[in-house]
């Protein structure tokens, strides 16, 4: 085998440079901005640097794409290029005005759209299915072949590094080899990627080339997932209409893996449809297509109720969109038969721009249903009257608080509180004395800020409702310090407090979360002798809760869950330290829970 030489890499690097030049100074100024952050006093406009020359990567693609093969040249071209520039520049500007969450929302959004540009921007306006198929097969080999090549060059770079550290003394600090990996992702990789991508994209589609390994990958592998995925939905449908119980909203999980697995089961092998030989893929295309409306609609159902219950939020609106472009797209396919491939990513491009900006946007939609909800609750309780505040104008019930206090917190920490600052006489900052004018905050400084408004009306704040699936965690702060054992003859450190058995003197004690009767147990030599119901120990952590005590909510005072029990012959105190709860159909389900039992045996059994 003849290897490539230096000069013909380097000829592939300078001619990858010619012909992207943007993507090459884009991930350049990318890996530079990442380095420079890991060490800056302020990171905040270096992360967005990176963020945003990241995202010059897919954008200035797509255009270099479209002017090769359209002829685009002059004015043509700068024009493009510059309107490519001016996105990323309003990118950045408006990044500034955007917290920490609904900026990485917002990228991987515009992100997602751009890749899917990329996928159509050489094909658009040109019937060449195959050429489509072989193009987008090409980039994606490309791409797996770049994070295998790089993968292999950052391993053996920082066994080297390590090699120079170790043997001869030279000091390698940690940070090195983090800068490593950022110069290979972004620069090598992304050259490398760039080098690899086909010159001619017209003649593709005469190009008949199939990897029999991705029919059998798709046919042995992805087929028999999207059998189980379905059949798991056909179980849960029946269940729904024998039990008449709504939809859960964890569903949206397994119906955005059926349909991915299934959509790339039909792309990968789609070339092999015009064959006689794989009528069987017409087939199942078409059962797919069909197949997979049951379950749209029940996850339509399920945030349906979500979005009734509490309103749009940007995830709710985006899981909506998607749901209603999957509906559409498998009525179209199971309707016509259409064996096009290309207006799968044509028709997300067009939805993730479309969902991205303007008055009807996933944002601006979001912002506008909770300042509605919070707008109806505050008139209802006769505490906003004809557009101002009246404090202490109610007794709000415990249910009105809580969604009081989700929705102004959802929008402290996303949206920020200049909608609500016509409400209060001489602005919202006499009341709100955390915030530093009237703009989104994160998560810690936007649960001060709202639950200083809150109790300004005269609520104390309430945690909001659980979701389905939803995984809460408690941590005791400073829970490793150590703790008064006085009146008590044993203690038991760090245990596991939901299975876990221990030897304590001549005795044998077990602790057991009982998850029928929702009850910690404490038993001895066999015999339960204590319980806990779970309801008052997770309504306890639930109180606890408070950024108050740390950079999290989910801190809690360090001797919050404290209990005191006693019976049988056993006088226990429990101090749980880290607590982690899931909600499910049947009620809150601990996961986890650690913590320090003190015991005294009271009588000898």
């Amino acid at each position: 085998m003849k290897l490539p030489s230096i000069d013909r890499l380097a000829e592939a690097a300078r001619a990858a440079a010619v012909r992207f030049p943007f993507i090459i100074a884009c991930a350049v100024v990318a890996a530079v901005a990442a380095i420079i952050a890991i060490d800056a006093d302020e990171q905040s406009r270096w992360v967005r640097l990176t963020a945003c020359a990241t995202l010059g990567f897919p954008l200035f693609f797509a255009i270099g794409l479209r002017a090769e093969r359209f002829g685009w040249a002059g004015a043509r071209e700068i024009a493009a290029l510059a309107v490519g520039f001016g996105v990323l520049a309003a990118f950045y500007w408006r990044w500034g005005g955007w917290s920490d969450d609904t900026a990485a929302l917002r990228y991987f959004h515009f992100n997602a759209g751009l890749h899917f540009l990329v996928a159509v921007s050489a094909h658009l306006g040109f019937r060449e299915p195959n050429g489509f198929w072989q193009f987008n097969r090409a980039l994606f080999l490309r791409f797996l072949l770049g994070a295998v090549y790089s993968a292999a060059l950052f391993s053996g770079l920082a066994i080297a590094l390590a090699g120079v550290d170790n043997l001869l003394g030279v000091s390698i600090s940690g940070e090195s080899y983090f800068r490593l990996w950022i110069v290979i992702a972004f620069v090598f990789n992304t050259w490398f990627f760039a080098a690899g991508v086909p010159r001619d994209v017209a003649a593709l589609d005469r190009l008949r080339e199939y990897p029999a390994g991705l029919r059998a990958f798709a046919q042995y592998v992805l087929l028999p997932l999207v059998g189980v995925y379905l059949v798991i939905l056909s179980a849960y449908l029946v269940r729904v209409l024998v039990t008449r119980v709504w939809p859960s909203g964890w569903i949206g999980y397994l119906v955005s893996a059926l349909a991915a697995l299934g959509i790339l089961s039909l792309l990968l092998v789609h070339p092999e449809r015009e064959r006689s030989e794989h009528a069987w893929i017409d087939r199942y295309a078409r059962f797919f297509w069909v197949a997979i409306l049951p379950a749209v609609v029940m996850l339509l159902m399920a945030i349906w109720q979500r979005v009734g219950q509490y309103g749009i939020t940007e995830r709710r609106y985006l899981l909506v969109a998607l749901a209603l472009w999957l509906a559409a797209i498998a009525v179209y396919y199971a309707v016509s038969g259409s064996r096009s491939i290309k207006a799968i990513p044509a028709s997300l491009a067009a939805i993730a721009f479309i969902t991205f900006i303007g008055p009807w946007s996933a944002y601006a939609t979001s912002r506008s249903s909770q300042l509605g909800r919070l707008r109806g609750l505050l008139e209802t309780n006769g505490i906003l009257v004809d557009g101002s505040i009246r404090r202490g104008a109610a007794d709000v019930g415990r249910e009105d608080a809580r969604e009081i206090t989700a929705t102004l917190r959802y929008l402290v920490r996303y949206h920020g509180t200049r909608a609500i600052d016509p409400w209060y006489e001489g602005g919202i900052s006499t009341v709100d004395t955390v915030g530093d004018g009237t703009g989104p905050s994160e998560r810690y400084e936007a649960g001060l800020r709202a639950d200083l408004i809150i109790r300004d009306l005269g609520i104390e704040p309430v945690d909001g409702p659980r979701e389905d699936g939803e995984f809460r965690y408690y941590q005791a702060v400073g829970a490793d310090q150590v703790r008064d054992i006085a009146g008590y003859d044993f203690a038991l450190v760090d245990v596991d407090l939901v299975a876990s058995r221990h030897i304590v003197g001549a005795d044998t004690v077990e602790l057991a979360v009982d998850p029928e009767d929702r009850r910690f147990d404490i038993s001895r030599n066999g015999r339960r002798v204590l319980g806990v119901g779970l309801d008052s120990l997770l309504a306890a952590a639930d109180d606890a809760r408070s950024p108050d005590y740390g950079r999290d909510a989910s801190s809690i005072p360090r001797d919050a869950l404290r209990l005191d029990v006693s019976g049988d012959g056993i006088r226990v105190r429990l101090y749980v330290d880290y607590l982690t709860t899931r909600e499910t159909a049947g009620g809150v389900k601990v996961e986890n829970a650690r913590g320090q039992l003190y015991v005294r045996f009271v009588d000898t059994p």
